[in-house]
């Protein structure tokens, strides 16, 4: 049975505490110290979705801001039109090095656009999708046309406020009967394509190269920095941003949380210590790698329909009680590579996995989680109004 781990209580504290050596005031001495509770306060409140709300362009809008996107950068704007909304790309919310071809800012705002179509036909609109509307204004990604028509609210609607990214361990299970048939069924575009890795070889092929991938990030000073930036570790950090990487959503238990928290944010060595270490263990756990390619010229048109097609999955997993993570260091190595005209050692390995002919664009595992995922934190509507 899948479960939300229990924070720690004051006596489990206590006993970690005595265990150390320590005392309660040791632990209020410790730099930084700032213990919270998860999912607490404003940061978390655009997950109480569809709250009150009933205008059906809001809904939609609304349902937008819990989308997946690179370290919850949330690279999006959203203009609320009559009868129309506007999608726009927030170019200064982008992960520098780490996306050095903005190849996952806009898998992210294809994610948001998903949701968006998928809630407003929940709440009786269709909605009439057209990418790239302007050449002229490249922010402009989608415009989206709403006109009247029968609800449709489906399990993927009732998912979009309980997905969210499990960073935990899986059970290294078989994946089910079918289901690589039930992804493959939800992939509606032509230009894309779904690699399944669920054979022992792929697997171990797939988990040997994004570890080294991981290795290749940590040395690579600017992608370090550039991920760094995206971290929020207290909760003035996480009130003031409401937006990044936090310690709750990275899947380490209730002990290592706690006196993460307490011992104050980690120097950026220490945190990509923690990185590589979960990913040699918990976060290469699982059912199967996935990966969802698009022709080689990797267009913005095909990269926004490749996040429309990762949210549907993640929220179809999401309604069968399945966990999903994105795993894009190779990819993201890949990027640096053509973008720094470095030796394509990564880009061999995707071509290996997806062929020549193809460009890998979104990496992830699917599986059973342990433990269920916390809630990161979210912007509201009225910031990111255009």
């Amino acid at each position: 049975m899948v479960t939300k781990e229990a924070p720690l209580s004051r006596r489990d504290i206590l006993k970690v505490l005595g265990l150390l050596g320590l005392s309660s005031g040791d632990l209020v001495a410790m730099p930084g110290c700032g213990v919270y509770e998860a999912e607490q306060g404003a940061p978390f409140e655009p997950w109480d979705f569809p709250g009150r709300e009933t205008v059906p362009e809001r809904v939609a809008a609304r349902a937008a801001l819990l989308a997946s996107s690179p370290h919850n950068t949330q690279p999006w704007a959203i203009g609320i039109l009559p009868t129309t909304l506007e999608l726009r790309a927030r170019f200064d919310r982008n992960l520098g090095a780490m996306d050095s071809l903005r190849r996952e800012m806009h898998i992210g705002l294809g994610c948001a656009l998903e949701n968006m179509v998928i809630a407003a036909r929940a709440t009786g609109r269709a909605a009439q999708v057209e990418l790239l509307p302007l050449a002229a204004d490249p922010a402009l990604v989608a415009r989206v046309e709403l006109t009247p028509g029968a609800p449709d609210r489906g399990p993927l609607f009732d998912a979009i406020a309980r997905r969210h990214t499990n960073r935990g361990a899986y059970a290294d299970a078989p994946p089910s009967p079918g289901l690589e048939a039930a992804l493959r069924a939800l992939v509606d575009e032509p230009t894309v394509s779904l690699h399944w890795l669920a054979t022992p070889e792929l697997r171990a092929r797939f988990r040997e190269q994004t570890v080294s991938a991981t290795e290749a990030i940590v040395h690579d000073a600017e992608m370090s920095a550039d991920s760094e930036r995206w971290y929020r570790h207290s909760s003035e950090d996480i009130a003031r941003d409401r937006d990044g990487t936090t310690l709750d959503a990275t899947g380490n238990g209730a002990v290592t949380r706690t006196f993460g928290k307490a011992l104050g944010r980690p120097s950026v060595d220490t945190a990509n210590e923690y990185w590589l270490d979960a990913t040699r263990g918990r976060q290469t756990t699982g059912s199967a790698f996935v990966i969802l390619s698009s022709s080689r010229d990797s267009s913005r048109a095909d990269q926004l329909r490749v996040g429309r097609i990762y949210q549907r999955l993640h929220l179809w997993a999401t309604a069968q009680g399945l966990a999903m993570q994105p795993l894009n260091q190779l990819a993201e190595r890949q990027d640096r590579e053509e973008s720094k005209a470095l030796e394509p050692r990564f880009t061999r390995v995707l071509a290996e996995l997806v062929g020549e002919d193809r460009r890998a664009q979104m990496l992830f595992r699917i599986g059973y989680p342990w433990d269920e995922a916390f809630a990161s934190p979210r912007r509201p509507l009225e910031w990111v109004l255009a």
